[in-house]
Protein backbone atom coordinates (compact mmCIF):
# COMPACT_ATOMS: atom_id res chain seq x y z
CA UNK A 1 0.00 0.00 0.00
CA UNK A 2 0.99 3.60 -0.65
CA UNK A 3 2.16 5.95 2.01
CA UNK A 4 -0.08 8.83 0.49
CA UNK A 5 -3.39 9.35 3.49
CA UNK A 6 -6.14 8.66 1.87
CA UNK A 7 -8.26 11.74 2.31
CA UNK A 8 -5.31 12.51 0.10
CA UNK A 9 -6.10 10.31 -2.59
CA UNK A 10 -10.09 10.55 -2.05
CA UNK A 11 -9.72 13.96 -3.61
CA UNK A 12 -8.23 12.35 -7.18
CA UNK A 13 -11.50 11.26 -7.94
CA UNK A 14 -13.98 14.29 -9.40
CA UNK A 15 -17.10 14.28 -7.84
CA UNK A 16 -20.20 14.03 -9.70
CA UNK A 17 -18.76 12.45 -12.74
CA UNK A 18 -19.73 9.42 -12.25
CA UNK A 19 -22.39 9.13 -15.16
CA UNK A 20 -23.89 6.26 -17.38
CA UNK A 21 -23.27 6.61 -21.37
CA UNK A 22 -24.79 4.30 -24.43
CA UNK A 23 -22.87 1.14 -23.71
CA UNK A 24 -22.02 1.57 -20.25
CA UNK A 25 -20.65 3.88 -17.75
CA UNK A 26 -17.57 6.61 -17.16
CA UNK A 27 -15.92 8.13 -14.19
CA UNK A 28 -12.66 10.88 -13.77
CA UNK A 29 -10.16 11.00 -11.79
CA UNK A 30 -8.02 14.26 -11.83
CA UNK A 31 -4.42 14.44 -10.34
CA UNK A 32 -4.21 17.14 -8.02
CA UNK A 33 -0.72 15.78 -5.99
CA UNK A 34 2.25 15.54 -7.89
CA UNK A 35 3.59 14.11 -11.84
CA UNK A 36 3.19 10.55 -11.55
CA UNK A 37 3.89 7.76 -14.11
CA UNK A 38 1.29 4.99 -14.26
CA UNK A 39 2.70 1.45 -14.55
CA UNK A 40 -0.71 -0.45 -14.48
CA UNK A 41 -4.09 -0.93 -13.80
CA UNK A 42 -6.24 -3.08 -11.23
CA UNK A 43 -10.09 -4.08 -12.11
CA UNK A 44 -12.23 -1.17 -11.72
CA UNK A 45 -14.37 -2.33 -8.60
CA UNK A 46 -17.96 -0.86 -8.19
CA UNK A 47 -19.77 -1.64 -5.14
CA UNK A 48 -18.27 -5.34 -4.84
CA UNK A 49 -18.12 -6.26 -8.72
CA UNK A 50 -15.04 -6.46 -10.27
CA UNK A 51 -14.89 -5.06 -14.42
CA UNK A 52 -12.50 -6.00 -16.19
CA UNK A 53 -9.65 -4.29 -17.69
CA UNK A 54 -10.21 -5.52 -21.32
CA UNK A 55 -13.55 -3.52 -21.14
CA UNK A 56 -12.17 -0.64 -19.48
CA UNK A 57 -10.60 1.78 -21.16
CA UNK A 58 -8.92 5.57 -20.46
CA UNK A 59 -8.84 8.54 -22.09
CA UNK A 60 -6.00 10.90 -21.30
CA UNK A 61 -6.24 14.25 -21.60
CA UNK A 62 -4.07 15.05 -25.12
CA UNK A 63 -7.51 12.60 -26.31
CA UNK A 64 -5.43 9.14 -26.73
CA UNK A 65 -7.73 6.88 -25.98
CA UNK A 66 -5.83 3.33 -24.18
CA UNK A 67 -7.51 0.01 -22.94
CA UNK A 68 -6.55 0.04 -19.37
CA UNK A 69 -4.83 -3.39 -20.17
CA UNK A 70 -2.35 -1.81 -22.47
CA UNK A 71 -0.37 0.48 -20.02
CA UNK A 72 2.13 -1.69 -18.47
CA UNK A 73 5.63 -1.04 -17.03
CA UNK A 74 6.84 -0.89 -20.83
CA UNK A 75 4.41 1.01 -21.76
CA UNK A 76 3.44 3.78 -18.78
CA UNK A 77 1.65 6.63 -18.67
CA UNK A 78 2.34 10.13 -17.62
CA UNK A 79 -0.53 11.33 -15.13
CA UNK A 80 0.66 15.37 -15.14
CA UNK A 81 -0.90 17.58 -12.33
CA UNK A 82 -3.74 19.14 -13.41
CA UNK A 83 -4.50 16.60 -16.04
CA UNK A 84 -7.92 14.56 -16.28
CA UNK A 85 -8.69 10.97 -17.29
CA UNK A 86 -11.97 9.70 -18.20
CA UNK A 87 -12.22 5.94 -17.67
CA UNK A 88 -14.62 4.32 -19.42
CA UNK A 89 -16.22 0.35 -19.03
CA UNK A 90 -18.00 -0.74 -21.55
CA UNK A 91 -21.10 -3.10 -20.84
CA UNK A 92 -23.91 -2.76 -18.69
CA UNK A 93 -25.23 0.94 -16.96
CA UNK A 94 -25.14 0.95 -13.59
CA UNK A 95 -28.48 1.19 -11.73
CA UNK A 96 -30.06 4.83 -10.25
CA UNK A 97 -28.41 5.36 -6.69
CA UNK A 98 -25.17 5.75 -4.75
CA UNK A 99 -22.43 3.44 -5.71
CA UNK A 100 -18.93 2.58 -4.41
CA UNK A 101 -16.24 3.42 -6.63
CA UNK A 102 -12.64 1.89 -6.01
CA UNK A 103 -9.98 2.77 -9.04
CA UNK A 104 -6.63 0.74 -8.49
CA UNK A 105 -3.51 1.97 -10.46
CA UNK A 106 0.20 0.85 -10.17
CA UNK A 107 2.80 3.84 -10.23
CA UNK A 108 6.16 3.83 -10.82
CA UNK A 109 6.74 6.51 -7.78
CA UNK A 110 4.77 5.10 -5.19
CA UNK A 111 3.59 1.68 -6.30
CA UNK A 112 -0.44 0.92 -5.60
CA UNK A 113 -2.39 4.18 -5.74
CA UNK A 114 -6.31 2.92 -4.32
CA UNK A 115 -8.51 6.10 -5.21
CA UNK A 116 -12.10 5.38 -3.31
CA UNK A 117 -15.02 7.48 -3.59
CA UNK A 118 -18.96 7.44 -3.45
CA UNK A 119 -20.79 8.73 -5.91
CA UNK A 120 -24.56 8.73 -7.40
CA UNK A 121 -25.98 8.40 -10.55
CA UNK A 122 -28.90 10.10 -11.26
Amino acid sequence: MTSIPRFLLERLYVKKSLRNIPDGFRLTIQNTLAPGTIVGFDPLRIDDMEHSLEHTSAVLGDGRRLTANSVSTESPVLFRVGERVVIEVRGEALSVGPHRITVSARTREVGLLEISATDTID
